[in-house]
């Protein structure tokens, strides 16, 4: 997972369009099908919980099998560096019937999200997928904080505070669109891992080994086109930040006349770990990743001054650090990027009514981990394409700008 911690991660669609034909006078003649619309706006504001920096879109969600008992969900975060959709259980309506996932013994599947600054516990559940035109038909999703799973087990909570709630979580969802086709893949089939998926009787839940196909997907893999990766697009914004930010999230790379891959660097990564490297100051940062979920530039134990303002765990530099790095695949292609970032505590205080900065970093966590966060999309086209899919760039796992 990919909420790397911080101040702010602490509070932290219609059906596809039919064909269309026409014909008479003894021949006919088809139109050519109407491309699929997949393109959902983005918003970058304060969202529920007032955290900066998270991008995020409208997801429609469905009883499976209904086209009427369906609920539009806001403010659900995009988030490049996890697999799966999850929504907090306490904004879902209780009309819409989302059916329990069980075990091959009947008990009921419970799943776990392990961030850095916490975790998210509830329920798996059944459900129709819409977004934009896009559309996944019963699709395993995650209900985080549902009450019909009360127990967390230790061994999930075990790695920091719980994020169940909309403030706690900083969105009412989650949707992640990684490189990953699934949330954990082979290592949750061949074993039962902890802090993933769990097998719950009564009031005890055990870690439970689950099949590839029955674990969280990533729901743009099972879209019937335009099903290879997505592009994020977001403008450029002011030194001083904004209060608001307007983008895209388009679905499909190279599949349409929207997110042709034109000349943009492609960046393989590491299959297992869907890693870069990153070379910054003369160090290689080996687990270096490109994710929109992380709401800044994330590197280093304590490369610079710490915040002990409102920006409290941000970096507060005395002057605006402008510094260059690059990025490299495991192709060998690399991409160089100059970034600047500034006092996070002046910045957010200044103006305590924005939300849209393209400057603002912090600690890594330790001095291996370099994440691009949303400040790097900022006045980009960044791709993401998905382990095993073809691209006009290759076969993915790979990341692009």
């Amino acid at each position: 997972m990919s909420r790397a911690g911080g101040w702010a991660l602490a509070v932290a669609a219609a059906l596809s369009l039919a064909l269309a034909a026409c014909g008479g006078g003894g021949g006919g003649s088809s139109n050519p099908p109407a491309p699929t619309q997949n393109v959902v706006p983005i918003i970058v504001d304060g969202g529920p919980a007032q955290v900066p920096d998270l991008a995020y879109v409208s997801v429609t969600i469905c009883t499976p099998g209904s086209t009427t008992s369906c609920q539009t969900i806001d403010h659900v975060q995009i988030d490049t560096g996890s697999e799966g959709l999850r929504i907090l259980a306490s904004v879902l309506s209780p009309t819409i019937a989302l059916p329990q996932r069980t075990d091959s013994n009947g008990n009921a599947i419970g799943a776990c999200a392990q961030f850095v600054d916490g975790y998210s516990w509830g329920t798996v559940r059944s459900a129709d997928v819409r977004i934009a035109g896009e559309a996944a038909q019963g699709i395993a999703i995650q209900v985080i904080g549902d009450p019909a799973l009360p127990n967390v087990p230790a061994s999930c909570s075990s790695s920091g505070p719980p994020e169940n709630t909309v403030e706690s979580f900083g969105a009412n969802g989650l949707l992640g669109v990684g490189v990953f086709a699934q949330d954990c893949g082979s290592a949750c089939a061949q074993a039962a891992v902890p802090g993933t998926y769990y097998s719950c009787a009564s009031a005890a839940c055990t870690p439970l080994q689950l099949a590839v196909a029955l674990q969280l997907q990533n729901p743009v893999t099972l879209f019937a086109s335009d099903n290879n990766g997505v592009v994020i697009e977001l403008p450029t914004v002011a030194a001083g930040g904004a209060a608001t930010a307007s983008g895209s999230l388009i679905f499909g790379i190279g599949t349409q006349a929207d997110n042709a891959l034109g000349s943009a660097t492609v960046l393989t990564t590491d299959p297992a770990t869907g890693n870069i490297v990153t070379t910054y100051n003369g160090k290689s940062y080996t687990n270096s990743y490109v994710d929109a979920g992380t709401n800044f530039v994330a590197f280093g134990a304590a490369a610079y001054p710490l915040c002990t303002g409102i920006a409290s765990g941000f970096y507060c530099p005395a002057t605006t650090q402008t510094v260059a790095a690059t990025l490299k695949g495991v192709n060998l292609a690399t991409g160089a990027v100059t970034f600047s970032f500034g006092n996070a505590d002046v910045l957010m205080g200044a103006n305590p009514t924005f939300y849209a900065f393209d400057n603002i970093a912090g600690p890594g966590g330790d001095d291996t981990t370099f994440a691009w966060g949303l400040p790097f999309f900022y006045g980009r086209s960044v791709y993401t394409a998905i382990e095993g899919r073809a691209t006009p760039g290759g076969t993915g796992p790979y990341v692009a700008f």
